[in-house]
């Protein structure tokens, strides 16, 4: 575990995640392409922004926890699919990566503004849950024959182009309301 006020790497190269958990008191800004190694939680105490600026892949779950913004600007479980991802609740969460491909369950606690065209997959009947809001002038394709559940108002604020999930799964509502364009 590492204990640092913030963390910053540079983009251009590759950064291997192999200690099972990053806590800081402000942000953590991944610039590199991330390699789980093992599973991984990565966690800011004082509201600090986590974000990834490239590619997120490894067969390792992955956690991040932080009352401020957690943002994914590359594609996550692209070339090697994550066994997880779940972000906590209370901060927000920006998907611009297009994609995140998973093994196992993706839970998002966090309101989501989609940034891109994104699909969320789950590979294994992972369950794929919203706690929050979902917004953003993008469309949202959910892949999973487990459940899909939406807690939040969908287009609430900024509607959705489209919002399409998958004929095999279950979709659980309660949010309320679906807004798209």
């Amino acid at each position: 575990m590492l204990f640092r006020s913030s963390l910053t790497t540079d983009t251009g190269g590759t950064l291997n995640l192999n200690g099972g958990a990053i806590t800081t008191t402000g942000a953590q800004s991944y610039g590199e392409a991330v390699t789980l190694g093992a599973n991984t939680t990565l966690s800011s105490t004082g509201a600090g922004a986590i974000g990834f600026s490239s590619t997120v892949n490894g067969a390792y779950g992955l956690t991040v926890n932080t009352t401020g913004a957690t943002t994914f600007d590359g594609a996550v479980g692209g070339a090697a699919p994550l066994a997880s991802l779940t972000t906590d609740a209370n901060g927000t969460l920006a998907l611009n990566g297009g994609a995140i491909t998973t093994t196992g369950a993706q839970s998002y606690g966090d309101a989501v503004t989609l940034g891109a065209n994104t699909t969320l997959s789950s590979t294994s009947a992972g369950a794929i849950g919203f706690s929050s809001t979902v917004n953003g002038a993008y469309g949202l394709t959910v892949n999973t024959t487990g459940v899909t559940t939406f807690g939040g108002i969908i287009g609430g604020s900024t509607a959705l182009t489209s919002l399409t999930t998958d004929a095999n799964g279950t979709l659980v509502m309660n949010g309320g309301a679906i807004t798209t364009t």
